[in-house]
């Protein structure tokens, strides 16, 4: 008989997953290549390398796999999940393109379903809900950040990822979509004032569509990154080796932080408009980016093991939001675990 989850990577993310699931009931397990990691995990880890055939069996026991690898050597988690043929919820963010691999996954049987975080992950979601109610999407603003709770100089930020991957956000050109053509620009271009609760904030573009790119027509679509006033003046003067040292020297740092969310998809005469604010959690001690990128993920892996989820193959976030049914249990499994969301239907 098959065991319950296992989450390949115990980093910050795979951690308060598995932290979470257990408080939950579920039978977890972490694998991870450091020590170091695993000891942020309250249940059973095991140190191993999943690219071996020791690590490849030991994958074959469970029901579900959570790959939660950093975006560099994501691929290796996800590769080792189609030879293990084990259903599985991606937030490694790999740098390849998945779609690239959807007739490996239905050759392997198994459901996949990558960037299930939260943008990518549920900006995706948002986005398919969107589409399902909006007869003729015209236009999709996708505004995401995770940022200080107080500013912390010089960056005004925290880093919850792994700081290489966050390097190559900042230095990755942007694809987004302008009349209907696909636009590719220079990374932290774009740059406007936002407001949430009546603070100031900036954001900029970043590559952050994905797959929504391809699976969504729209005729204007982009993503923003939201940061407190001055941060991308800050990285554009600082050279990258520089940079780098001040981002792993943040990894480091315990900041308490909030995530900033808001889609606005709009059609001829219906603006619809998703918005999200979470904290820190004090309590268990878990940051805003854990809970909204890593309980996204896991509310989709429980839906999978409970059966709700059944589709075989390679099945993108944005095709979660466009079933209404999961669209509103993915809400509501959030909302109890205490992320909240406010969607607002307006006419234009």
């Amino acid at each position: 008989m098959k065991k319950g989850i296992c989450i390949i990577g115990c980093g910050k993310q795979g951690s308060a997953i598995g932290n979470k699931m257990l408080e939950m009931g579920f039978d977890v397990t972490c694998i991870d290549i450091s020590e170091e990691n695993l000891s942020r995990f309250k249940g059973k880890g095991i140190i191993m390398d999943i690219m071996d055939e020791k690590g490849i069996q030991f994958l074959k026991g469970f029901k579900i796999l959570i790959n939660a690898l950093p975006a560099k050597i994501g691929i290796l988690g996800i590769k080792a999940c189609l030879e293990a043929k084990v259903d599985t919820v991606d937030i490694s963010f790999i740098e390849e393109d998945i779609l690239d691999y959807k007739d490996e996954i239905e050759k392997a049987g198994i459901t996949l379903i990558p960037d299930a975080g939260v943008a990518p992950g549920f900006s995706n979601i948002c986005a398919g809900d969107a589409k399902r109610r909006i007869e003729k999407l015209e236009n999709l603003k996708v505004y995401v950040g995770g940022i200080p709770l107080k500013p912390e100089p010089p960056l005004n930020l925290c880093v919850h990822f792994n700081p290489e991957d966050l390097l190559s956000e900042y230095k990755r050109k942007v694809r987004f979509v302008e009349n209907g053509e696909l636009k590719i620009v220079e990374p932290l271009s774009g740059l406007e004032i936002i407001y949430f609760d009546s603070e100031e904030y900036e954001c900029f573009l970043t590559d952050g569509l994905r797959t929504l790119i391809k699976s969504i027509r729209c005729k204007n679509m982009f993503e923003k990154t939201i940061r407190y006033k001055g941060h991308s003046e800050w990285i554009k003067r600082t050279k990258e080796e520089e940079l780098l040292k001040i981002l792993k020297d943040y990894s480091k740092k315990e900041i308490k932080d909030k995530i900033l969310f808001r889609v606005i998809a709009e059609g001829k005469d219906k603006r619809i408009i998703y918005e999200m604010i979470d904290y820190y959690d004090e309590k268990n001690n878990v940051s805003a980016m854990a809970r909204t990128t890593g309980y996204t993920a896991l509310v989709i892996a429980t839906f999978i093991y409970e059966g709700i989820i059944r589709r075989k193959g390679l099945f993108l976030p944005e095709e979660l939001g466009m079933d209404e049914k999961i669209f509103s249990k993915i809400i509501e499994g959030l909302e109890e675990i205490g992320i909240r969301i406010e969607i607002k239907e307006e006419i234009i």
